[in-house]
């Protein structure tokens, strides 16, 4: 998915899936993903976004972080550090396994490409998409009870704890919160997995999945040992260092996720989609350009994520705080 990151090279199903209702709805959905393995290689952006949410958060929360998300048991697969639960969500996909949740990993915001826009096919479903994950994981990571059956909601906090630590980058990849729509393809371009390109990627979508190119952030094999690790957090300061908070201030004032799913849409519509043709080679230009695209979203994302963190843990820090001082 996004970086930005999709689990299989610019793959996305047809069908889009529905909506699950509310928070308890998920315990059968949970027990069932327990059952449901699943292994593939690293998607460099999500750990960085996630890397950089961390580091703005800060030693305290991500504690509670940690003990919360390591709370949903593992089945065939292990994580040997904390940053690789950020592909959690992709890992759900790489073997097809449990596909009910494949939609909320985008949001299909359609531009008309010379189109009338009652031609178009493309059918949004505004309850179930990426930006709705975000805002579900937020509901329940904030919700602090009464649960019924006697539980304390743990399983369900971190289940959507795993989803938040991703979609939150998924919602700041371009092409996974827009979609084209031509005369030709009426039913759009899947946020630009039918726009092919003369480019090892194959499609534009791939092409800002890679931020690029795999040569911009290197991929690295699974499970990350400490020289992988050392990398990305090379990546997340260097980012972060070129698109500092105070540079993004204006972008981090939009708190509602909607407004900014339409900002990063007219990224789409001014950038991505401008410049290039289908079926030709990415120019170097549009690649350069493109390359400064990615790494402001990584960094916006990775504050916003941060900011989600702060939002959800940080009484609950304040009060072990207070609890050690007494």
């Amino acid at each position: 998915c996004f970086f930005f990151f999709q689990a299989e090279d610019g793959i996305r199903d047809v069908e889009r899936s529905r909506g699950l209702g509310d928070v308890y709805k998920r315990q059968t959905i949970i027990f069932a993903m327990l059952l449901a393995p699943s292994f593939q290689w690293s998607w460099p952006e999500h750990v960085i976004v996630y890397m950089i949410a961390r580091n703005e958060a800060g030693q305290g929360i991500c504690n509670q972080i940690d003990n919360l998300i390591k709370y949903m048991p593992e089945h065939e697969i292990n994580y040997n550090n904390p940053y690789e639960y950020a592909i959690w969500a992709d890992d759900l996909k790489i073997k097809n396994f449990y596909k009910l949740l494949d939609g909320w990993h985008f949001y299909d915001q359609p531009i008309y490409d010379g189109i009338d826009p009652s031609k178009v096919t493309l059918k949004l479903d505004p309850t179930f998409n990426v930006i709705y994950s975000v805002i579900e994981s937020m509901k329940t990571l904030k919700f602090n009870g009464p649960y019924p059956y006697h539980h304390d909601g743990k399983m369900e906090k971190s289940y959507m704890l795993r989803f938040l630590v991703h979609m939150v980058g998924d919602q700041h990849q371009p092409l996974h919160v827009a979609t084209r729509c031509t005369p030709k393809m009426p039913e759009c371009d899947a946020g630009g997995n039918k726009f092919m390109i003369s480019d090892p990627a194959k499609e534009l979508h791939a092409l800002w999945d890679w931020a690029m190119s795999k040569k911009n952030i290197d991929f690295k094999k699974r499970p990350l040992d400490q020289a992988s690790i050392s990398y990305y957090e090379g990546l997340a300061k260097e980012f972060t260092k070129e698109f500092p908070r105070s540079k993004l201030a204006d972008e981090l004032k939009v708190k509602d996720p909607w407004e900014q799913a339409k900002r990063t849409l007219d990224i789409a519509k001014k950038v991505v989609y401008h410049g290039i043709k289908e079926g030709e080679k990415p120019s170097e230009a549009y690649k350069k350009t493109g390359f400064e695209v990615c790494k402001k979203q990584i960094a916006l994302a990775g504050y916003r994520l941060g900011d989600y963190f702060k939002e959800i843990f940080h009484h609950r820090v304040e009060m072990e705080e207070a609890q050690i001082l007494s």
